[in-house]
């Protein structure tokens, strides 16, 4: 174990400190010695997991932010502990994990006082794609083709829920959260521990991606805290023009046959999608016009888990020290859970409340 911790920092982690991973959980802990001129600042304090597969360099934060829990400063130091939701970055490569003490300034930036990083890297038994992995899109449906999806934990552990989802994405995915567009998704089932699909070959409706935006197929799984991606392929967004016909159902060579869907919502922690049906141009005349208003206002909203820091901090009120919390933050439940972000309280969401969403 390696500690680094700036030189101006005389706040610093005790000589115990430590994690430990409980399938969705992971419980964190650590003496934490706080200097006197930190006692008597009103910042906020937390402990941060993070996970890099290539290292930490000096007190710089880099990768994924694996789980978090807020601490109160105390005179003589204190021994914090806590069990968080867990969420690892996608991929199977072993990862290099760092405990992070962290204070937020008056902006809501966080500022590295001591890093903690761990000698033996740490392995994520998640389930996984196996071998090649293709996306066509053609016609405005998303074609498939997986060598296998498996799940690699104990014969006794059942995934949960397990879909694949196609984004469209702002840059190449490269694990923690990003910033795109959805463009498919398929509920795929639950998988045991130890077992396998295998030449798997999926049909689902898709929406046209942005031109040159970076498409991305993810394995996400359902578990406490929502969907989690476990594992993802990058393509290049330039989708196939074929005058050739979609298949009209999903296949799929599982025990299981998965149901289409329309693409979920861009969040860590989201409802399982749910298969959506176009209505006949015909018939929008008979929408009542008190329900075409309100779903003009809702179009307003700001996604807090998928939005960009401009568009957070377009909202009036709204700081882009804030924006960026919140974007760090994610992925968020509730709306209200977006309280949790630096800067942000109960009365600066009571006033955004309108233009906020999921």
């Amino acid at each position: 174990m390696t500690s680094i911790s700036p030189e101006n920092s005389a706040t610093r982690l005790g000589e115990n400190h430590g994690y430990r991973f409980d399938g969705d959980f992971v419980y964190l802990n650590a003496d934490v010695n706080f200097s006197d001129a930190d006692l008597d600042a009103d910042q906020a304090w937390s402990l941060q997991l993070w996970a890099c597969e290539t290292g930490f360099a000096g007190a710089e934060l880099a990768g994924v932010k694996v789980a978090e829990m807020a601490i109160l400063p105390m005179a003589g130091g204190l021994f914090a502990e806590a069990c968080c939701n867990a969420l690892p970055p996608a991929g199977s490569a072993d990862q290099v994990l760092a405990l992070a003490l962290v204070t937020y300034t008056a902006d809501g930036l966080p500022e590295v006082r001591d890093l903690a990083v761990y000698a033996d890297p740490q392995s994520f038994f998640q389930p996984r794609f196996g071998g090649n992995v293709s996306c066509t899109l053609v016609d405005g449906v998303a074609e498939l083709k997986i060598d296998s999806i498996c799940n690699p934990r104990a014969e006794d552990n059942l995934s949960g829920t397990l879909s694949l989802e196609v984004w469209a994405l702002d840059a190449p995915y490269a694990g923690g959260g990003w910033t795109g567009s959805p463009v498919a998704t398929a509920i795929i089932g639950v998988l045991g521990g130890g077992n396998e699909w295998s030449d798997c070959q999926f049909n689902v409706h898709a929406a046209l991606p942005v031109e040159g935006a970076a498409l991305t197929v993810m394995l996400r799984e359902w578990t406490p805290a929502g969907y989690v991606t476990r594992d993802y392929r990058n393509f290049a967004a330039t989708p196939a023009k074929s005058e050739v016909k979609a298949k009209p159902a999903a296949k799929a060579k599982p025990a299981a046959k998965p149901k289409a869907a329309v693409a979920a919502k861009p969040a860590e922690a989201v409802k399982a999608p749910v298969a959506a049906v176009k209505k006949p141009e015909a018939k929008a005349a008979e929408v009542p016009a008190k329900k075409a208003v309100a779903t003009k206002e809702a179009a307003k909203a700001v996604s807090i888990n998928k939005a960009s820091e401009d568009e957070l901090a377009a909202l009036k009120g709204l700081p882009r020290e804030v924006a960026r919390a919140i974007i760090a933050g994610r992925p968020y439940a509730a709306v209200e859970d977006v309280c949790k972000a630096k800067g942000m309280g109960l009365k600066k969401l009571a006033k955004l409340r309108d233009l906020l969403a999921l």
